[in-house]
């Protein structure tokens, strides 16, 4: 007879048309070969019951055979017909016969996982119209017939991770209208028919997370009370324009590490309730701006490790409850003043692993609510005057790992971050140039270290010198709280020797 391998195996190497098809008729074959326990209603049931190397509980109605060492399911084996719970969990069991669980319809919840099962008669659960738990992740179902569940109308939970599944078939959850959670994760699925959950109307989570899926297709999901949606760890390259347009519940949308090159500007138009939307690893290049104008609700957006060049202005400006916004690991260089319009409420901006070098002094000045900023490890040599003065509410900044050229034009970011040594959360930012300040803290470096021999007119200068003039030249010096410089006042001579 055929034998299957192994699941690394399967998972490793290649399977042929020819190799599948004859998995399937072996497969099917020792199904109806498969002995199958002796399901009982009479009297003695529970009292032979004991008898197995399963544990029965008449006042629970429960069969617990969990790690009882079963390869087979043989007719010795009594289990009452009135049972509520079954216990199989981490056997041997390979195959089922067709009537393992005929006339047990009082069973609320089955449990078969981690077992080895590499195949389900159709209609195995046909007696079960009580079911409302099933556990079958952690075997080697290659496939599932679209009349698996057919009868079991009142599942509520079903766990199918952890298998060798290649696909879906049509239809397959069509009588499941009370299906909550659906778990498909960690298989090998490659495509999804377009109807294939269609009848899941109550669904609320549904995980297809670390497939092989490949594209998304309109009309895929039709389930309008859905509100965690995980498609991550897949290999998603194309989502067509109105593939989420059903999911107006939907809060949670996980799609993070696929092959994503782009965002079809209306994608998420219909997402009115969505709050949490991880776009991370992926290969997205840019955005037209259109992309999140709609996601008013949406409080937690992650875009780190792609491969964005640029921001187009007001892209979040929609994004009106936006607390954490994670862009880092990209390949941003500039950041314009209206970029982050719009996200009074950002708590949180993250933007380490870039190659900015260059912000506009305005860019943070709409983030009043800011406590968290990370900058670090880009190429920023100084920062404007004023660019991290209109944040009120700042307490961790990361600075570290940016090439900081130490002349007149570091300045401001000296100044500021002598002022609010507290809130630096990493190390403090050093000089990596000019050669002889290299290595120096910026907190140590003040007017005479940082402009020596460049500013030599200022020498015959009046002994007061206008604060417009300083910021005409990019620097400032903030002996107050962030936030309070006034353009009216004016600076010593004395005073920058303090500095």
């Amino acid at each position: 007879m055929f034998t299957v391998g192994r699941r690394g195996e399967q998972r490793n190497g290649g399977v042929c048309a020819e190799d599948i098809h004859w998995r399937q008729l072996d497969r099917r074959l020792r199904a109806i070969e498969q002995p199958a326990w002796t399901v009982s209603m009479g009297q003695s049931r529970w009292r032979q019951c004991a008898k197995s190397a399963c544990r029965c509980d008449a006042v629970h109605r429960s069969l617990n055979c969990w790690r009882a060492g079963l390869v087979t399911l043989t007719p010795e084996i009594i289990v009452p017909a009135d049972l509520h719970t079954i216990d199989l969990g981490t056997n041997k069991l390979r195959s089922l016969h067709k009537t393992t669980f005929k006339e047990m319809r009082s069973l609320t919840e089955l449990d078969m996982f981690d077992n080895h099962l590499e195949y389900l008669p159709a209609t195995i659960f046909d007696s079960l119209i009580n079911l409302r738990i099933l556990r079958l992740q952690r075997n080697y179902l290659e496939e599932i017939d679209s009349e698996t569940f057919r009868w079991a109308k009142k599942l509520f939970h079903v766990d199918l991770s952890n298998n060798l599944l290649h696909t879906l078939p049509e239809r397959l959850f069509s009588n499941n209208s009370f299906l909550e959670t659906l778990d498909i994760s960690n298989n090998q699925i490659i495509y999804i028919p377009s109807d294939t959950f269609v009848g899941l109307d109550s669904i609320l989570t549904l995980d297809l997370s670390k497939n092989k899926i490949l594209r998304i297709e309109n009309g895929t999901f039709p389930l309008k009370k859905l509100q965690v949606l995980k498609l991550s760890e897949n290999k998603i390259s194309n989502i067509t324009d109105n593939a989420f347009k059903s999911l107006f519940s939907l809060e949670t949308l996980l799609l993070f590490k696929n092959k994503l090159k782009k965002i079809p500007p209306k994608l998420f138009h219909n997402l009115h309730s969505l709050t949490f939307l991880d776009l991370s690893n992926n290969n997205l290049i840019t955005f037209t701006g259109l992309e999140f104008q709609n996601l008013h609700l949406l409080r937690h957006l992650d875009l780190k490790e792609n491969f964005l060049t640029q921001i187009p202005n007001n892209t979040f400006a929609n994004c009106t409850n936006l607390e954490t916004l994670d862009i880092s690991k990209n390949k941003l260089r500039f950041l314009n003043e209206s970029t982050f319009h719009g996200l009074d409420k950002l708590v949180s901006l993250v933007l380490s692993e870039n190659q900015l070098y260059e912000v506009h002094f305005m860019t943070f000045s709409t983030l009043k609510n800011l406590t968290t900023l990370y900058i670090d490890n880009n190429m920023f040599p100084s920062l404007p005057s004023r660019t991290l003065d209109y944040m009120p509410k700042l307490e961790n900044v990361k600075l570290s790992n940016n090439p900081w050229h130490c002349d007149c034009h570091a300045l401001y970011i000296s100044a500021w971050v002598r002022l609010n040594e507290m809130k630096i959360w990493d190390y403090s930012p050093t000089c990596i140039s000019p050669w002889y300040l290299e290595g120096h803290f910026l907190k140590k470096l003040k007017f005479p270290e940082l402009c020596s021999g460049q500013w030599a007119s200022m020498v015959n200068l009046s002994p007061r010198l206008p604060m417009q003039q300083l910021l005409a030249l990019n620097v400032t010096v903030n002996r107050k709280p962030q936030g309070s410089i006034d353009d009216g006042h004016e600076i010593s001579e004395d005073q920058w020797e303090s500095i």
